[in-house]
């Protein structure tokens, strides 16, 4: 009774629909291509306009422009939205099962007949021609249509939550490689900045020890450091360009970089924000998140093929009809006469079959289809418990980052403070090198950590905003 139900409610206009459907299916057109450079198999003979490049007018780039043209370009991301367009089409060719079928045929051929004992009969030799059309169509199947529809239907709507889970996921990636990029780029400046206070000390001590006011043992220390500082740079300069590779990779430039004319912001932003209760988000989560609302539609395609499978036990009615015209020419042998005629015919007909016994195959795929069901369930279930855990987690690893970020903020303002009071202690001649070089490495490692957690507390928000899908 309820799934009688169900499909009374859901199934009014299914003729209409049946008719717009198909009419959308057959005008339809792709006319996305992936970009020319891909065809090519040598790198170098590529030409600029066959690329996927981003616009020749871009100096500086954001974070919201760099996520637009990953969501414009990004192939994985495409991929989704054309399996959109088949599962589309898939539907409407669901409802193509309520109309007739017609076919067509023409037929020509030679018949000899020949006796092989006198007296039965003349030998003729006989020539047909004859041309027809059949036209089928189901009038009823037991409700088999009508779950496959509703199947259709929704795995439909499953791609278009697969489509919005996969934009979900690459807003996240691309903020996540866009931030790398910053963090990098932070790096290098905290490096530069090593480089040219290691330099500066290291002239003044060369000076120093020149006149034989200061040791080589200094000198080759601050040698040493500038050289350590040099190394850093140079390992930081390789991370903003893989950085930047990975962020172009997500952007979809086919390239595989970004020019080095093309700009990008300072650190972001140290400031945080305060959040809501995390009841906000759990909800917010669980009424938005599309995976969610994807393993929720996997369950309404096990639902339906199940119904599917028990309305193959039912029976079916198909209405027949057909039209044949044919010419006949026949030749008697004994007499030599030719006789000639056409006939025209039609007929039509309802017949009805019911399979009362198919081996059990039926009852095995009725159960697969129950078993497949409650699958999906508590796959649905499953989902549901990784949305609450990524909301829960990212919640917390956002409070936690804010915390990080004015704990490091405070710390490096005393990290700093104390290197600058050791710098003027050490050339008053008061404080050792070790010490110095202790104080400068603190101040390093203050400002490294306080990036790191400033680009950790912006990560921490994109991945808040992927797990309530706020973006």
């Amino acid at each position: 009774m309820d799934m009688r139900t169900d499909i009374m409610k859901k199934n009014v206009l299914f003729s209409a629909a049946a008719a717009c459907g198909i009419a959308l299916s057959l005008t339809a057109c792709i006319s996305s291509k992936p970009p020319a450079a891909i065809s090519k198999n040598n790198y170098s003979t590529i030409q600029v306009d066959e690329h996927q490049t981003l616009p020749p007018d871009l100096k500086y780039l954001t974070l919201s422009e760099a996520q637009d043209i990953a969501v414009q370009n990004n192939p994985s991301f495409r991929q989704a939205y054309f399996a959109i367009v088949a599962a589309r089409a898939q539907y409407y060719a669901a409802y193509t099962y309520y109309l007739p079928t017609v076919s067509t045929y023409v037929k020509f051929g030679q018949r000899h007949n020949e006796f092989l004992k006198a007296g039965y009969g003349p030998d003729t030799t006989g020539f047909t021609t004859t041309a027809g059309l059949n036209v089928q169509l189901t009038v009823f199947d037991s409700f088999v249509r009508e779950m496959n529809i509703l199947g259709a239907r929704h795995s439909w709507k499953q791609t278009v939550e697969a489509e919005n889970d996969a934009r979900r996921l690459l807003i996240r990636n691309v903020a996540t490689a866009y931030n790398n990029v910053l963090l990098a780029a932070a790096q290098i400046r905290i490096a530069d900045a090593n480089m040219k206070f290691q330099w500066q000390l290291l002239k003044e001590t060369e000076l120093k020890f020149a006149v034989g006011a200061s040791p080589l043992s200094d000198v080759l220390n601050f040698k040493t450091k500038y050289n350590s500082a040099e190394n850093d740079l140079y390992s930081a300069q390789y991370n903003y360009v893989t950085s930047k590779y990975a962020l172009a990779a997500l952007m979809g430039l086919t390239e595989g970089d970004i020019p080095s004319t093309v700009r990008f912001p300072d650190m972001p932003t140290a400031d945080g924000e305060m959040l809501s209760d995390i009841n906000v988000y759990l909800d917010t989560a669980l009424a938005n998140r599309p995976d969610l609302k994807g393993a929720r539609e996997a369950v309404e395609i096990a639902r339906y093929n199940y119904y599917s499978s028990i309305a193959n036990f039912g029976p079916t009615v198909n209405f027949n009809f057909g039209i044949e015209v044919g010419n006949y020419n026949t030749y008697t042998h004994s007499v030599g006469t030719r006789d000639r005629y056409n006939q025209y015919n039609w007929n039509w007909g309802f017949d009805v079959s019911w399979t009362l016994f198919a081996g059990g195959r039926r009852y095995l795929n009725m159960r697969q289809q129950e078993a497949l069901l409650t699958k999906a369930d508590y796959a649905a279930e499953s989902q549901w418990i990784t949305v609450i855990q990524e909301v829960r987690t990212a919640y917390d690893n956002y409070v936690t980052s804010l915390k990080q970020v004015k704990l490091n903020q405070k710390n490096l303002e005393i990290v700093r403070k104390m290197r600058d009071l050791v710098n003027e202690e050490y050339i008053a001649g008061s404080k050792g090198i070790t010490r110095l070089n202790e104080a400068q490495n603190d101040l390093v490692s203050a400002e490294t950590t306080l990036a790191y957690a400033v680009i950790n507390m912006h990560n921490a928000k994109a991945q808040l905003q992927a797990a309530t899908d706020s973006i």
